[in-house]
């Protein structure tokens, strides 16, 4: 760019002035290519600053389940170890407002909570409450037995919300492990999510829930008449304590049936953990179980899980951690 641009004629050459003004031009040109140099140029009192890169942008998946007792914190726990062997830095935001307890199954005991990021401060940034956890992921830990956080107004869960802006440049993926059942602070990290996991299991009340939280998130783009319409989300089906991958398959086949029949949404399944002893031994060891029990049928399922979903979601790893590709949820 320089040798072009100090290659042209420039009518002015012809004056003294012209001389000087080509010159500070020259200077100008030349100064992108060395801005790590100190400046010389005497015409100008600042130096031209060096262009930023846009800021990157990394999947953000919202992890939920239309009722308790399914396994939602524990798959959350163990597929962000998952990604972290595959070599991708997860940071899981324990979303689950008032009953975190994603650092209960890690065996932490941390002193700073999620409801620090709702009060306004400029000098305040999530990964300032960003935790190591076993197996190489971060943990942001949620708050615990706080009601005023579980019951967030519309103003602190935007503070909430804007605050997902500060995890993009330190990960290679955000996950938000949220609260079950169809509350509003659950639709809003979904809605805020690149995509949305459910987590079901084959009880039949289980698979029902599903169903409602799905219907919830999928039909609330049409409001009404002179409410703005939400985009539809991105969601995929993870069957877990399955106890088999035939039993998965017909649990997945019942939720995207209906699904299909009645909201007209097509539900993928991202895949399946079966029913393991390990699990529970694990959760009371407070262990992710795909460290106490990196060999059990579980882990080797949530391994293949985990797979699928950097596959899914594109999300990319260290090597490529400036690249601006963003695989299926570039917007």
């Amino acid at each position: 760019m320089s040798q072009a641009v100090s290659a042209h004629n420039d009518p002015t050459n012809n004056t003294p002035d012209g001389d000087d003004q080509a010159a500070r031009l020259r200077e100008l040109v030349n100064s992108f290519g060395r801005n790590d140099q100190p400046q010389h140029n005497h015409h100008h009192q600042h130096a031209p600053q060096q262009v930023q890169p846009p800021p990157r942008r990394v999947p953000i998946i919202a992890i939920a389940s239309g009722k308790g007792g399914v396994g939602k914190t524990t798959t959350s726990v163990n597929l962000s170890v998952a990604l972290a062997k595959h070599n991708r830095r997860a940071c899981l935001l324990d979303a689950d407002l008032g009953l975190a307890n994603a650092d209960v199954l890690c065996g932490l005991m941390p002193k700073v909570r999620l409801e620090s990021a709702v009060v306004e401060d400029p000098n305040f940034t999530l990964e300032d409450l960003a935790i190591d956890a076993p197996g190489g992921f971060r943990l942001i830990p949620g708050s615990v037995g706080i009601g005023r956080v579980g019951e967030l107004d519309e103003g602190e869960r935007s503070v909430l919300l804007r605050r997902l802006d500060d995890l993009h440049a330190y990960n290679d993926v955000v996950l938000i492990d949220t609260s079950a059942g169809l509350g509003d602070s659950v639709t809003t990290f979904v809605d805020a999510a690149d995509a949305g996991l459910i987590v079901v299991t084959p009880e039949p009340t289980s698979i029902a829930d599903a169903y409602a939280l799905i219907k919830v998130l999928v039909t609330q783009n049409n409001a009404g008449e002179g409410v703005p319409k939400k985009r539809i989300p991105t969601l995929a089906l993870i069957v877990n304590q399955a106890d088999s991958e035939k039993d998965a398959i017909a649990v997945h086949g019942r939720i995207s049936g209906v699904c299909d029949r009645f909201l007209g949404y097509q539900l993928p399944m991202l895949g399946f953990v079966r029913r393991d002893k390990k699990v529970l031994k694990a959760i009371r060891a407070r262990v992710p179980y795909m460290i106490d029990a990196p060999k059990s049928a579980a882990a080797r399922d949530m391994g293949e899980l985990s797979s699928a979903l950097i596959d899914w979601a594109g999300i990319e790893g260290r090597a490529s951690a400036q690249s601006k590709k963003r695989g299926f949820f570039r917007r």
